[in-house]
């Protein structure tokens, strides 16, 4: 009878042990999958997912089995503008054109033109957008796309477009003309602005354009997007 209580006794501490260990494994995946965003990007931070093809434009296409290719922006624009609040989309049935201005991302009425990827004509649009912009931040490949279209010109254009691999190796030349157009308003008439836009040791702090004055954000139009060649 003792031994039997004692075995029973081993057994109820290795289950009280089993449930305990659990409970920490269930804790520890929490935390591994739990994300926030540091405070600051580079482009060891930015995304860029294997699969999809990438354009100097900061935008992204892929071609789905159909035939049919959806695009949107990559991770490098909601890092510089902050959380969107608003966009313009074209109608479906319009045609895009590769290098023409096909959506624009606002934040509180200031706002980029971006421009296509790749040519063709709109399909879809990705309505979730209208009613709910940040997922441009959030899931910029995966939920906030864009456009779903049928490409007139594929089979050319794709020779102009990044694989991931490539595309990160381009991303350092693109946070070198960043710091240089910033390095630029601050030396004019935004000095007041360095400490919203670099960290202590340099380092780009998420939303650099976000309290900015929307005079700033037409010359990044200007002077950082549209001399993309």
């Amino acid at each position: 009878m003792v031994l039997l209580i004692f075995v029973a006794f081993i057994l109820l501490c290795l289950g009280v042990d089993a449930i305990v260990q659990l409970r920490k494994q269930k804790k520890g995946v929490v935390q591994e999958v739990a994300y926030s965003f540091p405070g600051f990007f580079s482009e060891n931070t930015i995304v860029v997912p294997k699969g999809l093809y990438f354009d100097k434009t900061h935008t992204w296409a892929f071609m789905d089995k159909d035939g049919m290719v959806k695009i949107g922006i990559d991770d490098f624009f909601p890092h510089v503008t902050g959380l969107l609040t608003n966009i313009k989309m074209k109608n479906s049935g319009e045609t895009i054109k590769k290098n023409e201005v096909f959506l624009s991302i606002i934040r509180n009425g200031k706002q980029l033109n971006i421009k296509a990827p790749v040519s063709g004509i709109i399909k879809a649009q990705n309505k979730a957008l209208l009613t709910n912009t940040s997922l441009i931040n959030s899931f910029p490949y995966s939920d906030g796309w864009v456009y779903m279209i049928e490409p007139t010109n594929w089979v050319r254009e794709i020779q102009f477009l990044f694989i991931a691999e490539n595309f990160k190796i381009w991303l350092r030349n693109e946070f070198i003309r960043l710091k240089d157009f910033l390095a630029v308003m601050q030396k004019t008439n935004e000095t007041r602005y360095a400490h919203v836009v670099l960290q202590d040791g340099g380092e780009l702090k998420e939303g650099i354009l976000m309290d900015l004055r929307s005079e700033v954000w037409e010359d990044f139009q200007t002077h950082f997007i549209d001399t993309v060649k």
